[in-house]
């Protein structure tokens, strides 16, 4: 049985790439911190580069939790549509 799913505006989840590409960037530099912790020991007080770390994702966290949100008023309002893939088989022998 299909699931059905929300359909919404394009313009709702524009911003998503962007918050890939945030994300992306983000998980690197906490590697990158993390590999320089590993290596050379912590430079910083350990509590002020994790309420760094927070400031820099609160703003990505935030874009998804919107768009998150935006979907579920899609839901909400019953914008949803049920998507599936043909058979090509069963294409061909209605053609």
């Amino acid at each position: 049985m299909a699931k059905p799913y929300p359909i919404v505006p394009v313009a709702w989840v524009d911003g998503i790439s962007q918050l890939n590409a945030s994300l992306t960037a983000y998980q690197m530099a906490v590697e990158g911190i993390l590999r320089r912790f590993a290596t050379e020991g912590a430079p910083y007080n350990f509590e002020s580069v994790i309420a760094g770390l927070d400031n820099l994702f609160t703003p990505v966290l935030e874009g998804y939790q919107d768009i998150h949100s935006q979907i579920d008023k899609a839901r909400e309002m019953r914008l949803v549509g049920i998507a599936s893939i043909a058979d090509p088989e069963e294409e061909h022998a209605n053609r």
